[in-house]
């Protein structure tokens, strides 16, 4: 009876605490859900902005400020890409035109932070207040094709969007910001009743309810997490979601009145069958002992036998099913071993894969041969297999070696990830340093693969770092373990840029910032394809102690005329470019950026020009 009653104490005690950590994670999941929808927003109005160059009469008209025209045509692509606001702004910040009143018509533009931020990075976006009112701003560059003007669009967040994320998320949003020591809703899906209440309890506590917390308002007991969705203006605002502890403790508490019901069976039953069931238990426990020593010891094939008709014997029986299915378990890994990672093998014979993911910190690597369709055109199926596992073998051993994983085979390249399913603190260093070995080795293989009779292979390495979803996709019967993003994206674009700069890797600057012991050389600034914000791009030589003395005055020669050329000294940096024409190591770069100079001189680049050129292709 004692025994019974602590287990429910505590077991009571774990309902409690599982609920309200559970609560907490719904809370999580639901503000990681609003701040996806704000971002969406954000993409969706980006874009928007980005089209406003293509349309020649609105061009003409935002040329000639003629505010006639702009007006209804701005009201309209308003109402096209669902938004609630739209203006333009001089290149100087004036206002041109705008849907709302407030912006002011031939003033400077209100928000004078976004427009700073937008003219140093390209594009800006941010939640601001107007008239009491919540708008997701992003603003942007009309480009015709140079920035001749810019727009904003924003999108009004109101008690209907707050209410929409509700029914997404299960959860009551609100959005609060504190104006001189005094919180004020701005959207919610509470009643007013509610949100007075809310703003009273929640708003001192805001800062302290960053990771959850239980808050009293209204006379009843609520978890509260708060997540700050934007801080780029002068008065931060938060999202803060919460949700009833009665609403998500009422199953738990048909759940304890359960188990008081089973505890009482459970101790009668126990008071009349225990003298019996004790005289029968201890030699089959004994043998059964006996045999799970074994089983631990490596020894699958142990079998305990007929134990009899009873509970011992279903036991005995259900042991030797056991110990078969760990003998086929034991096979399986070793087969599942050959087309999955480690770390997913085991979780998937664990039990613990499931649908879903997560954002963590991943370095992605691209691995590709270069024209592989016109090698397979040359040789006949059976020898472009054998060369194609010839080469998958090799790169994946490297990747496993440094502690990646390979995601995937994609035809003839490999998607290879360093930071999922298992983070370490030098996941970029093993990217970088995995990526060089990869280089080192296909080199090394190259003559032998000549003098078997392959064409010469050449290779394309593409890593970039980056926050990205990690996780398992497909249905509950076929599922891929695999990341998600944007970072992903880049990783495959800075693989493709190989072949511009004819080098074997191209690395992002976000990978090459954390790795300063590799040395590397400084390729370009572009925007590839599908983003809109421009990528320092850098090719890795390796560590700077392996490096020859001639190498490293090239690099500094390269870097320093690279440096000439970005601060627009054509001639000082073309003499620089000419002094290395002739190392076959920089003849593509000198050949390209000579083409930039020649295109920089025919059409000089405007005063705030970034030292970035957007590449079309993939």
């Amino acid at each position: 009876m004692a025994v019974q009653l602590v287990s429910f104490y505590f077991i009571r005690y774990a309902i409690q605490t599982t609920a309200e950590s559970t609560m907490r994670d719904e809370l999580r999941v639901a503000s990681r859900v609003v701040r996806r929808v704000l971002d969406q927003n954000v993409k969706q109005l980006a874009e928007a902005t980005s089209a406003f160059g293509h349309d020649d009469a609105f061009r003409d008209a935002l040329l000639r400020r003629d505010t006639t025209r702009l007006l209804p045509e701005l009201r309209e692509r308003a109402r096209r890409f669902g938004a609630s606001a739209m203006g333009l702004l001089t290149p100087e910040g004036v206002v041109i035109a705008g849907t709302l009143v407030e912006e002011g018509v031939g003033r400077p533009y209100p928000f004078a932070d976004l427009f700073e931020r937008a003219q140093v990075q390209g594009s800006a976006s941010g939640i601001r207040v107007v008239n009491g009112k919540l708008y997701q701003i992003v603003m942007g560059p009309v480009l015709a094709p140079q920035p001749v003007a810019w727009a904003t669009m924003g999108f009004l967040i109101d008690d209907n969007v707050a209410r929409d994320l509700r029914y997404l998320t299960s959860v009551d949003v609100s959005f609060l910001q504190v104006v001189e020591g005094k919180t004020y809703v701005r959207a919610s899906s509470l009643n007013p009743a509610q949100r007075n209440a809310l703003a009273s309890a929640a708003g001192p506590s805001l800062a302290h309810v960053r990771h959850g917390a239980t808050i009293e308002i209204g006379g009843e007991d609520y978890a509260v997490l708060s997540d700050l969705v934007d801080d780029s203006g002068a008065l931060p605002i938060h999202a803060v979601l919460q949700r009833a502890l009665s609403d998500g403790l009422q199953a738990y508490r048909l759940l304890e009145v359960a188990l008081l019901f089973i505890a009482g069976l459970s101790l009668a039953v126990t008071l009349v069958g225990a003298m019996r069931i004790s005289r029968r238990i201890t030699r089959p426990v004994t043998r059964l002992a006996d045999a799970a020593a074994r089983v631990e010891r490596g020894e699958y094939g142990t079998r305990v036998g007929d134990l009899g008709d009873d509970e011992i014997g279903a036991l005995g029986r259900a042991f030797d099913r056991m110990t078969q299915g760990l003998a086929e378990r034991d096979n399986m890994r070793d087969v599942l071993g050959k087309v999955a990672s480690t770390e997913v093998v085991k979780q998937l014979l664990e039990g613990k894969i499931e649908l879903g993911g997560e954002e963590r910190e991943v370095t992605i690597l691209f691995v590709d041969i270069r024209n592989f369709t016109g090698i397979v055109e040359k040789l006949p199926p059976a020898k472009s297999l054998a060369l194609l596992n010839e080469f998958l073998t090799a790169v994946s051993g490297v990747i496993e070696a440094h502690g990646g994983v390979v995601d995937k085979y994609l035809g003839d390249g490999v998607l290879a990830l360093f930071g999922a399913p298992v983070t370490r603190p030098d996941d970029a260093a093993r990217a970088l340093a995995c990526a060089l070995e990869i280089r080192r080795q296909v080199d090394a293989l190259r003559p032998d693969l000549v003098g078997r009779g392959f064409p010469e292979v050449q290779l394309g390495i593409g890593v970039n770092t980056a926050r990205v979803i990690a996780g398992n996709i497909g249905s509950p019967s076929r599922l891929n373990y695999t990341v998600l993003g944007d970072g992903v994206n880049l990783a495959s674009r800075l693989e493709g840029l190989a072949r511009r700069y004819e080098v074997s890797i191209v690395a992002g600057e976000s990978t090459r910032n954390k790795v300063p012991d590799v040395t590397c050389r400084e390729l370009d600034k572009v925007r590839v394809k599908g983003r809109t914000v421009a990528e320092r791009v850098f090719e890795p030589l390796g560590p700077q102690a392996k490096l020859r003395t001639a190498d490293i005055e090239r690099l500094a020669l390269w870097h320093e005329s690279l440096d000439l050329f970005r601060r627009k000294c054509w001639d000082a940096a073309e003499d620089g470019f000419a002094k290395l024409a002739g190392d076959p190591a920089y003849a593509r770069l000198v050949e390209i950026y000579r083409g930039y100079i020649a295109e920089l001189r025919a059409t000089p680049p405007p005063e705030d020009w970034d030292a970035s050129f957007t590449l079309y292709d993939k």
